[in-house]
């Protein structure tokens, strides 16, 4: 017991002091400045010299924080250096020598060649040579651990497969661009921003499924970050939901109850919030009439009104709360009326005109004693 009192100690000490990217680059500034020191340590000497070479200048690096501890790599094929306790240490690399050094700077210079080429390719509307050369580099670069330079390469290609309607290959390199991205935080929303263009390519090709899950990866990483980033993919990601609906609609239902949550203290989202709970009341209602059973249609659209009051204002509110009365009061023309209006007098998704079209079609059915 003691034991893990210790250790689960330690771990909150690690987690409050794990140093962050601005600590590692203020540690290499620090060892730029200092000379490498002569001691009678062969490995102190060895230590310091890569160091000395890791430092000047200051490199490129990846950065991953994992709570309790943060690493850094030199990129390309450089050390590694761990934090922990606001400290940073070198735990792994090897020494290069001169040949090894220029033979690295060679296959850099190679590859920054093979960029030029494929910019210069694109410039010509050469768009298939373009693409491959950006592959090639991307590859390269994934070679030589630079994850970065990768992922644009990578990105680069994308953008002309999408240019030209390739979309298999636009998604391939966008999968290996957003992979690469999303290793790293301070990449996370260019990464979010891939997976919603592949969900959107997907969408377009009326594979929804596929943009469904596409825009959860996105949404996933949108989570990671601070604030509420992403609001309109999430607005995308719900109405696909509700366009694919069955199984999919109490998913749709979640997330646009999630945009009326996150909506609602941001003064420039508050028009989200009636908008979105609208929808959720919709696809909600649609549900009573699938079932036949409408008893938590109301207790539902009270809700929404208790923890935003705003919505009571609003035009969603009133065909929702208009219908539900209608039903109860077995109004049937009421309710053809109240959605004819409304189609008239808004700009709906398809999903949104479909239900109101299902909501007519239970009205007429119900009128003619048909249910």
């Amino acid at each position: 017991m003691i034991k893990f009192a210790l250790f689960a100690a330690l771990c909150i000490v690690c987690y409050k002091t794990c140093p962050d990217e601005k600590s590692f680059k203020k540690y290499l500034e620090g060892k730029r400045k200092e000379k490498t020191s002569t001691t009678n340590s062969k490995f102190l000497n060895k230590m310091n010299n890569m160091l000395s070479q890791a430092v000047a200048p200051l490199p490129r690096y990846t950065y991953q924080n994992y709570s309790v501890c943060s690493i850094c790599v030199i990129q390309p094929n450089g050390p590694t250096f761990l934090g922990i306790c606001n400290s940073w240490y070198p735990i792994s690399g090897e020494i290069k020598s001169g040949e090894q050094q220029q033979s690295n700077a060679e296959y850099e210079k190679k590859l920054e060649e093979m960029v030029i080429s494929a910019n210069k390719e694109k410039a010509q509307k050469n768009y298939n040579e373009a693409a491959k050369l950006y592959i090639k580099a991307a590859n390269g670069y994934e070679k030589d651990r630079n994850a970065y330079e990768a992922a644009i390469n990578y990105e680069n290609a994308f953008k002309i497969y999408q240019t030209n309607e390739n979309y298999s290959c636009a998604i391939d390199n966008a999968k290996s661009a957003a992979k690469l991205f999303a290793s790293q935080n301070r990449t996370l929303s260019r990464a979010a921003r891939l997976y919603e263009s592949m969900a959107q390519i997907s969408r377009k090709q009326n594979n929804l499924k596929s943009a469904y899950e596409y825009y959860t990866m996105a949404i996933n990483l949108y989570d990671r970050m601070d604030g509420n980033n992403g609001i309109q993919t999430r607005i995308s990601y719900a109405n696909i939901a509700a366009e694919i609906g069955n199984n999919y609609a109490d998913k749709a239902i979640n997330i646009f109850e999630d945009i009326a949550k996150r909506s609602a203290d941001e003064p420039l989202l508050k028009y989200n919030v009636s908008n979105s709970l609208g929808k959720a009341s919709l696809l909600s209602l649609n549900k009573c009439i699938t079932r036949n059973k409408f008893s938590s249609l109301s207790s539902t659209i009270y809700n929404y009104i208790q923890n935003y009051p705003i919505f009571e204002d609003s035009s969603e509110y009133n065909l929702c709360h208009n219908i539900d009365l209608a039903i109860t009061n077995n109004n049937t023309q009421e309710i053809i009326d109240l959605c004819n209006r409304y189609k008239q007098t808004h700009s709906l998704a398809g999903w949104e005109t479909k239900v109101l079209d299902n909501i007519i079609e239970y009205a007429d059915k119900k009128a003619f004693s048909i249910l």
